[in-house]
């Protein structure tokens, strides 16, 4: 009689459940071999905040994840003549760039949505109660057997064999993995809030579209979301003793805010001094991480894994890319009987480039400031902002939010041959004797 011996699972845990976090366990919970465990610090699942954009990338995960059709259902799509986004200068409110909606079913149906929504939708793919709440990470362990963690409550987990940090920009995981990592304060607040767009219909030349109104140093952002809700969201200058003693998401009062933006246009000065109560948020960043994975057992995702502070506006489309990256990896290592380690290898390999054409693009925003500033006779001040905002905003930057991470390239599989070389295996060899699907893994794409 043969006896069926079970095949060991990988023990995984998720710390942070936030989109990246939510969306690593819905594609992990594909695999049968997981074992999976979710943690989360918050007493009650909820998003603090406004807006959060959903653009092509974006959206292609949330079709992946089987989340779209939660989403669909609020809003409304264009017929190719809806104004999607537009840039202008917040001075003179003068028109510098649009780009209009995509009827294209693939693309998102909509730039912007409540981020309570997005978390709805994810949430709806994974089962109630799944995730272990009032769980804030303390400490993490690694032992021959695995890594456990410890959360503030003095209880523990584990050990896992593979630990996700998924926990944010202010990550408790990176910051036991990678020690000497240090965020600093930017010396910008951001000013967050949401009204019913009956509160500025009174103001006239307001775009019905995502827009943003450049300065010199700061901008405004505003969008009539389809739901009746005005979103405004901003960055101000802040002392560095005012930023650091900020919480994460505290109201303020409109006193607090107004004095910041006297400069911008009339339209602007209205749209600002509108809402009584504003939710404030120190902004934080750190340098590019080399790698976002630690000994062979710990990866970081999302906002953990790049400490942008939110320059792109597309921070859910990283964390869904890491998170079906890290799957993808995941699946291929395990169909060759390859340690997890060599996953995160591939993982890292794959992602760790994208994020540093993201850092180059932010280099290039310092050097398009100091390149403008040395033109002579130099620039008028509208001049120079309209200048820094066509240089930025450059169509060679699209690719942020274009980049389509399900597509089998040549650069992976180049890379795929490239291992099988070095083992001595050709990949037609692998595929006849195991019979292995690639991966869909994505192009690594750096064009800063």
């Amino acid at each position: 009689m043969t006896i069926a011996i079970p095949e060991t699972k990988i023990r995984v845990a998720v710390v942070g459940t936030g989109p990246g976090g939510l969306a690593a366990i819905i594609n992990l919970r594909k695999l049968p071999y997981v074992e999976l465990s979710a943690f989360d610090q918050a007493k009650e699942l909820r998003e603090v905040g406004a807006g959060i954009s959903i653009n092509e990338n974006t959206w292609r995960h949330l079709k992946l994840l089987g989340a779209d059709e939660k989403l669909e259902q609020y809003t409304n799509r264009g017929d190719g003549s809806k104004v999607d986004g537009e840039q202008r200068n917040g001075i003179t409110g003068e028109l510098l760039a649009r780009k209009y909606q995509k009827i294209n079913p693939d693309a998102p149906p909509r730039s912007r949505i409540e981020r309570y929504k997005l978390q709805r939708a994810l949430l709806s793919q994974i089962p109630e109660d799944f995730i272990r709440l009032s769980k804030r990470l303390s400490k993490i362990e690694e032992t021959a057997k695995g890594t456990t963690l410890t959360f503030e409550d003095r209880t523990t987990a584990g050990p896992f064999d593979l630990v996700i940090g998924a926990d944010g920009l202010r990550s408790v995981v990176r910051q036991q993995s990678f020690p000497e990592h240090k965020l600093s304060y930017t010396g910008k607040v951001a000013y967050r809030t949401l009204i019913p767009q009956s509160a500025v219909a009174h103001i006239p030349h307001l775009p019905r579209a995502s827009t943003f109104w450049h300065t010199k140093d700061t901008h405004v952002y505003t969008d009539f979301l389809d739901n009746g809700l005005f979103e405004i969201a901003t960055r101000a200058f802040e002392s560095d003793e005012e930023g650091n003693k900020v919480s994460w998401g505290h109201k303020v009062p409109r006193e607090k805010v107004v004095h910041h933006y006297q400069g911008y246009c009339e339209a602007i000065r209205q749209v600002i001094a509108t809402p009584d109560e504003w939710l404030e948020f120190a902004m934080f960043g750190g340098p590019r991480l080399e790698s976002v994975i630690s000994n062979g057992r710990i990866a970081l995702l999302g906002d953990a894994s790049h400490p942008l502070s939110g320059a792109f506006g597309s921070g859910a489309a990283f964390a869904f890319e890491d998170a079906y990256v890290l799957t993808k990896a995941l699946e291929y290592t395990h169909s060759r009987g390859q340690p997890i380690g060599e996953a995160l290898r591939l993982y890292d390999e794959v992602r760790s480039p994208h994020y540093k054409g993201l850092y180059a693009i932010l280099n290039s925003f310092g050097k398009n400031a100091k390149e403008i500033e040395a033109i002579s006779p130099p620039l008028e001040l509208n001049e120079l902002i309209n200048e820094t905002t066509r240089r930025n905003w450059t169509a060679s930057n699209e690719w942020i939010y274009k980049y389509d991470v399900e597509q089998v390239t040549q650069v992976w599989k180049e890379y795929l041959d490239a291992q099988e070389a070095a083992s001595g295996l050709s990949g037609l060899t692998l595929e006849k004797e195991k019979a292995i699907k690639e991966p869909t893994i994505p192009q690594i794409a750096i064009e800063a």
